[in-house]
């Protein structure tokens, strides 16, 4: 990659490449204030006249918020994919709650209710702040992420990378294939990672969406050869595939696949609907997969009739949304303070293992656990001591703690946080550089998970902040040897074409 005057991050002219270039289109204010009115009126009819309907009618809403958000920012809906899928999840969820489900977890029968309506509404709330600060700031963090050092180094990485991906999954393979794999075997996924796997098996699944991100980076980058980007494809498959017989299920093998997929869309975010269709075919068979899976394990590794299987599946798929339900149904309060959760919360930032603290003081998702899930149920979670816990937990313990307006104002914040921590990674993405992933992919899932699970330990626990400075310190180091070695180019550049016209 050489200097040049005219094209892209190497010119003088134009130091934030391609994309800076293109005049931004207007903010859609008119589609927003509709989408809005439309929520509230939705929320306040569902509230009034409580309807099956209105969880249809969620979805659709919620359909209308992602083209809004792509409208908005189509490079931030892309890296929003892993939130896209748990929030379109928790909305099936309640849409099958609301039509009389049974959630065996807190121990409650679905009725229709406002659930839905409401989950969307804070839903549209958190993805529009997102979308907004994202738009603002992605030129600013885009800015020097790539130079021609950098991408050198990049370009000597791929083999080595591709290369420890495969060897992993490969000690894994053999791991497996001596203590039997918990798919095959038919043991808990989390009974296995307590007592039965490695030290190295934990690595590869703790960190699949790492692996994915770099492998993806490398598969769809150009400057990479054919074969090692074919490589690259083929190791993210045989992964994909070791997490199957590893115990993982549908939402995490799908958000596996958007990690993977990130860098090619973020390439292709002009014509982001071609590319989805594109993918439509490969991306079902996949998933197809790991529903086969899924519905394997809930079959009780093939042992339960079919009738009993879809109900296991149905009593899980409520648990996506169950919490929800529970909170908007027993805390509904406009506003609220409660100090006891907010002191137990915030004991377990200065803990030296805040995720034992939080189970210990029952806060999180273990709050509900405690609340409503029945006695033999509880006694199991207090088993696994933290191991397992429920899923969706953010929404409904800002419920909880602070009321409606509560939940809006965290929405609010946490679409600012995810907003930064997708920024971090879109320019990982655009560097490649196996380093900066590494840490952009951890930053962001930390946010994930606390706007997952209402981990507030994961953005704000004192170890968990110095890493970020590490990773802050690095990446502003980066971007000084980056910024340098473009402006010395520049420079020499512009000597060079004064020089010629002096001679001329």
């Amino acid at each position: 990659m050489g200097i040049s005057i005219h094209r892209g991050a190497d010119g003088p002219t134009d130091r934030d490449g391609p994309a800076a270039r293109r005049l931004p289109r207007p903010l859609p204010w008119g589609a927003i204030i509709a989408l809005t009115a439309a929520l509230a009126l939705h929320w306040a009819l569902a509230a009034a006249w409580p309807s099956t309907a209105f969880s249809l009618s969620s979805l659709l809403l919620f359909g209308a918020l992602l083209l809004l958000v792509g409208r908005i920012s189509a490079a931030g809906l892309i890296l929003l994919l892993p939130l896209v899928i748990t929030r379109g999840a928790t909305l099936v969820s309640l849409l099958v709650i609301e039509a009389g489900a049974y959630m065996p977890e807190v121990n409650q029968q679905g009725v229709p209710g406002d659930a839905s309506a409401s989950f969307v509404a804070f839903t549209a709330i958190f993805f529009l702040i997102f979308a907004l600060v994202f738009r603002r700031c992605e030129r600013w963090f885009l800015a020097y992420a790539r130079s021609p050092l950098l991408d050198q180094v990049v370009a000597w990485l791929g083999w080595p990378v591709v290369g420890l991906c495969t060897a992993l999954g490969a000690l894994a393979f053999l791991h497996g294939m001596q203590s039997g794999f918990p798919l095959l075997a038919g043991v808990d996924r989390f009974l296995y990672r307590r007592e039965y796997s490695s030290g190295l098996v934990l690595i590869l699944l703790d960190n699949k969406f790492l692996f994915a991100a770099m492998l993806g980076a490398i598969a769809f980058a150009p400057r990479y050869q054919p074969l090692l980007k074919t490589a690259a494809i083929l190791t993210f498959l045989a992964l994909t595939a070791l997490y199957f017989l590893f115990g993982d299920k549908f939402f995490t093998i799908l958000a596996e696949v958007a990690f993977f997929a990130m860098p090619l869309l973020l390439v292709r975010q002009g014509r982001l609907a071609g590319t989805m269709l594109r993918l439509a075919v490969p991306v079902a068979a996949l998933l197809c997969a790991a529903l086969g899976a899924t519905l394997y394990i809930y079959s009780g590794y093939g042992r339960l009739p079919l009738d009993r299987t879809v109900t296991l599946v149905g009593e899980r798929i409520a648990g996506q949304g169950e919490l929800w339900f529970v909170a908007s149904r027993d805390a509904r309060r406009v506003t609220h303070w409660d100090a006891h959760l907010v002191a137990r919360n915030l004991d377990t930032l200065g803990d030296k293992s805040p995720p034992a603290t939080a189970f210990a003081n029952g806060v999180e998702t273990y709050y509900f656990i405690q609340r409503y899930a029945p006695a033999a149920l509880a006694d199991s979670f207090r088993k696994n001591g933290g191991w397992v816990q429920l899923t969706m937990g953010t929404e409904a313990m800002a419920l909880v703690m602070f009321g409606y307006v509560g939940v809006a104002v965290v929405m609010v914040v946490l679409g600012v946080l995810v907003a930064f921590a997708a920024l971090y990674l879109r320019r990982a993405f655009e560097s490649a550089f196996p380093l900066s992933l590494f840490f952009a992919v951890w930053t962001f899932l930390q946010v994930y998970f606390s706007a997952q699970q209402a981990s507030l330990w994961s953005i704000a626990a004192p170890g968990q902040i110095n890493r970020l400075l590490l990773f802050v310190t690095i990446e502003i180091i980066l971007l000084a040897i980056n910024r340098a070695q473009i402006r010395v180019g520049w420079d020499r550049a512009r000597a060079a074409i004064f020089a010629a016209r002096r001679t001329a």
